[in-house]
């Protein structure tokens, strides 16, 4: 059977995919979490690590997608083969699929999508192929048509996504608010956005 690991904080949302997963036979849950530290915890105990980890990007206020990277080191530290990673998400912005991947992603899923396409991008995962809808990916292509974010900007662009202040966003990563505020100044106009919000609402 296949392990894995769900990372998510909604309870209901964990127990129904679990049940879900679990009824298909080749599937089991080796363990889930709802915030960062527990992942890490979690993470620590588990070796090998599960072959699948499915994480959601908003975990309260804590952004999921920085524990891409802390997956990797493990991973470097155990010398052990990188898990599928599938993000999943309310969000369908473009710039946050680009994240998602760009940090390392297997597979990106919006929470709005049918069973049937979660199990094609866990398929796609066993396979080793990315996967990300053909719809949110032609999104993804024209706005990098139009215009691409720098890291920075992907990054700040992606904490607006989940309802954090500039403030917020300044000490999430430990640079000045003007900082945030010349970043944001740029995103606008490559997002034709005006504000927050419309960012925000994106």
């Amino acid at each position: 059977m296949i392990p894995i690991l769900l990372i998510d904080d909604h309870q209901m949302v964990t127990s129904a995919i679990s049940a879900w997963l679990c009824a298909d036979k080749r599937f089991f849950i080796a363990g889930t979490a709802a915030t960062l530290t527990d992942a890490r915890s979690l993470m620590e105990k588990l070796d090998p690590l599960p072959q699948i980890i499915i994480l959601d990007i908003s975990l309260g206020k804590e952004d999921g997608l920085t524990l891409i990277p802390e997956i990797k080191s493990l991973c470097e530290k155990r010398k052990t083969p990188l898990p599928g990673i599938l993000v999943w998400s309310m969000h369908e912005a473009p710039f946050l699929i680009q994240r998602a991947m760009d940090l390392g992603a297997y597979a990106y899923v919006a929470k709005s999508a049918k069973s049937d396409e979660f199990l094609a991008a866990i398929e796609a995962i066993l396979k080793g192929v990315p996967y990300v809808n053909t719809e949110y990916q032609k999104r993804k292509e024209q706005q990098q048509d139009n215009f691409r974010l720098t890291s920075r900007e992907n990054e700040i662009a992606a904490l607006v996504k989940q309802s954090l202040t500039a403030l917020q966003i300044a000490k999430r990563l430990g640079i000045s608010i003007r900082t945030v505020e010349k970043h944001l100044e740029r995103i606008y106009i490559k997002t034709e956005t005006s504000s927050w919000e419309e960012l925000h609402n994106l």
